[in-house]
């Protein structure tokens, strides 16, 4: 399965120009793609609905989204009656194989004082693939503080290491008594006659992590070196792809360039990845950036797995 990764700053391309259509050719191909800064009714972007622009574009995925952020864009007519439009921004996730659940995760957050601080948040799927159930993440944390951005690991831990105990969106079965009717009894079945939704057995969190490798938040997440094993990977920690990868591009693997090029901090930075739980360490085929891409400021990290859920 091929997966790409890619911060679109609202499809504001390097040429100033803002253009759904050139961030969908730029994933195209992907069987699952991972989107953050995604916006609805800005006036910067024309009061464009994105998602909806770029399901358009790539009409042959199930698609969700998650605006983290999300304030009033409404307005009153002359009559009195109120067209509803909210401004938000957040992240999407797009998948060939269909998205069986989903659920939205705020993380966590801290006003500040002059610096611009927004909701941020993870979008948690569970894909139908050939192989069993995967789940996926969407997510983009913050840039605000390096302290915001270490509760937010923590969180993403913690997502992760009781994702068991939470089980599915709906856990058990229906009711069933003897003394109430067949129709009502239909009434009362929330599974629909489905079965209770399998656990997967492994995890992909994909987007714009907002930090660099060496970082004490990179090491949260992904372990620490060891003097003997080289690298101590927990069950609950995450393996960076870019690291393990059988093949992958030259370079240190930027995703993001200042532009212009005197934005601070004026070099660029490894800031999305695609981190995965140690049991796909083995599948990770290869592993690049599109350098080639203009649609932002970020490029899109590409990764080849040999997934056997």
């Amino acid at each position: 399965m091929k997966f790409v990764t890619y911060n679109i700053r609202y499809t504001l391309g390097m040429d100033g120009v803002y253009d759904c259509a050139r961030i969908a050719d730029e994933v195209r191909g992907a069987d699952i793609i991972a989107l953050q800064e995604v916006e609805r009714n800005w006036r910067r972007s024309g009061m464009e609905d994105q998602p909806a622009q770029l399901a358009g574009f790539l009409p042959d995925y199930h698609w969700s989204y998650f605006p983290a952020f999300d304030m009033d864009a409404s307005s009153v007519g002359t009559d009195g009656s109120v067209e509803n439009r909210r401004r938000q921004f957040g992240v999407m996730l797009l998948s060939k194989n269909r998205i069986l659940e989903v659920r939205r995760h705020l993380l966590p957050k801290i006003a500040t004082a002059c610096s611009l601080g927004m909701e941020t948040g993870a979008l948690e799927c569970i894909l139908d693939t050939p192989d069993g159930p995967l789940q996926v993440y969407s997510l983009h944390l913050s840039s605000a503080s390096r302290r915001e951005k270490l509760l937010q690991v923590q969180y993403l831990i913690s997502l992760h290491q009781g994702a068991r105990a939470r089980g599915g969106s709906w856990t058990g079965s229906a009711p069933k008594h003897d003394l109430i009717e067949l129709a009502n009894f239909h009434a009362m079945d929330w599974s629909q006659g489905e079965h209770e939704p399998k656990a997967p057995n492994s995890t992909i969190m994909l987007g714009d992590f907002n930090l660099v490798p060496d970082s004490p938040e990179y090491t949260a997440l992904t372990g620490e070196p060891d003097i003997a094993t080289g690298h101590n990977l927990h069950w609950d920690s995450l393996a960076d792809s870019w690291v393990v990868a059988k093949n992958r591009s030259d370079g240190d693997g930027f995703t993001w360039w200042p532009d212009p090029p005197d934005r601070a901090p004026a070099q660029p930075l490894r800031l999305d990845y695609c981190l995965i739980t140690p049991d796909l360490v083995h599948s990770v085929e290869r592993a690049w950036v599109d350098c080639s891409a203009t649609g932002s400021d970020h490029r899109p990290y590409w990764v080849d797995l040999r997934i056997e859920c």
